[in-house]
């Protein structure tokens, strides 16, 4: 019986892949129209409201609020703000963060009361959700999550946010890093709200939010890549080195590091779209038939489809739509030609064909760096873009940084 060496990758079902990256996208819409929201409140009642109607437009989200831990004698949870489509599920709703009260002991209570998140995998089996099964049923309620929310008083949260999912097990490790790290951002955006009168604090608490939430996206991205890994493991550090090499050559164009980071996101999830190709395909070690090679370029539109309607702060599914166009219009999907191709498509374009023809595919060996540099070399002005090639040699001349990328990923 044949086995898999140690450390060989795991590759898990289309399906299931597919699932996950789904739930990965609702999340990442959600944390990225908050991140908005937060960024534009001028009032505590305001982010509150719109951080959860940020939540609630999203895939299976069908309620999220915002609970304060009051210090009366039935440690109440108060709701401060609320939106969904099933809102009647609070209304008149009574819930205590006491572990001395039954409606203690669901998801709201217990984050606060522990200050750590607290899961409901599925409302009709969670023995804590006992007190609420009933009324979940009636709004389509089965899963949920609370994450408690700093800054309250005496070391208490502050409260906790909550969300509930109309289906079972919606909340993964990568929903669960995303929506603590939202719940932190409320907590920011509320004590900036107090002391707004301090415009200096105010502006460093909303740049500490936008860097921490751009590090909750990078890090989500980052596992939307890994995922694909699992797939294809043949291709596995691909699309991260594709990443370091664009930033490099961004750099080297003189952008500044919004710009650079945009690419970076874009060139982690390039090749999202291989999700619609066959495993058979992308791992056949010959020669692809012309009905084969027509389903893999099939991945760019692929990938477009899946991103586009994610709120990036960056045109990300324009800029992975681009990378296989070229000037002379000899590209695809949609055969682009010179200024309709942006910078940011062509940057992409001349980083993912050093990394292909440098690295081993399944149907051939790797060519080599040189090989690659001579090949984008000779399509610089035709297919590529001539700046964006020359940029390559400086990395390729300034200490052979091209070949440490390559090398260390």
């Amino acid at each position: 019986m044949k086995t898999k060496p140690f450390g060989a990758p795991v590759t898990l079902p289309q399906e299931a892949i597919q699932q996950e990256l789904e739930k990965r996208g609702w999340a990442l819409s959600a944390l990225s129209d908050a991140a908005a929201a937060l960024a534009r409140a001028n009032s505590t009642e305001l982010l509150i409201q719109e951080v959860c109607q940020a939540i609630a437009s999203q895939g299976p989200y069908v309620l999220a609020w915002v609970g304060q831990a009051e210090h009366d004698v039935f440690k109440t949870v108060k709701v401060a703000g609320s939106a969904g489509s099933a809102m009647g599920y609070i209304e008149n709703i009574v819930v205590s963060w006491s572990e001395n009260e039954v409606t203690g002991s669901g998801p709201a209570g217990r984050s606060i009361r522990a200050n750590k998140t607290y899961v409901v995998e599925d409302g009709e089996i969670d023995p804590g959700f006992v007190a609420w099964r009933e009324r979940a049923k009636k709004f389509g309620i089965r899963s949920v999550i609370g994450c408690p929310i700093p800054d309250g008083v005496d070391g208490t949260p502050f409260g906790a946010l909550i969300v509930y999912s109309k289906a079972p097990n919606t909340f993964g490790s990568s929903e669960i890093q995303l929506f603590e790290s939202l719940a932190k951002e409320i907590g920011f955006g509320l004590r900036s709200i107090e002391r707004q009168h301090k415009l200096d604090d105010q502006i460093h608490e909303k740049e500490l939010t936008q860097e921490r939430l751009a590090t909750a996206l990078r890090a989500t991205i980052e596992a939307m890549s890994k995922t694909m890994e699992w797939r294809d493991p043949y291709t596995a550090g691909h699309q991260k080195r594709v990443a370091s090499i664009a930033m490099a050559i961004g750099s080297q164009l003189g952008w500044d590091n919004e710009r650079i980071q945009a690419i970076y996101m874009a060139a982690m999830v390039h090749d999202i779209g291989k999700m619609a190709v066959p495993s058979e395909i992308l791992t056949k070690p010959s020669r692809l038939t012309d009905l084969e090679m027509k389903m893999v370029q099939g991945h760019v539109e692929a990938g477009y489809q899946i991103l586009k309607d994610i709120p990036f702060p960056w045109p990300i599914a324009d800029m992975v739509r681009q990378h296989h166009e070229r000037l002379d219009g000899s590209g695809y999907p949609l055969g682009l030609k010179d200024e309709q191709i942006s910078q940011e498509g062509r940057v992409l374009a001349v980083a993912d064909t050093i990394e292909a023809m440098a690295s081993h595919r399944p149907y051939r060996p790797a060519k080599g760096l040189n090989s690659a540099m001579d090949e984008i070399q000779a399509e610089a002005g035709t297919k590529l873009d001539t700046k964006v090639v020359e940029a390559a040699f400086k990395l390729l001349e300034n200490g052979n940084e091209l070949q440490k990328i390559l090398d260390v990923h």
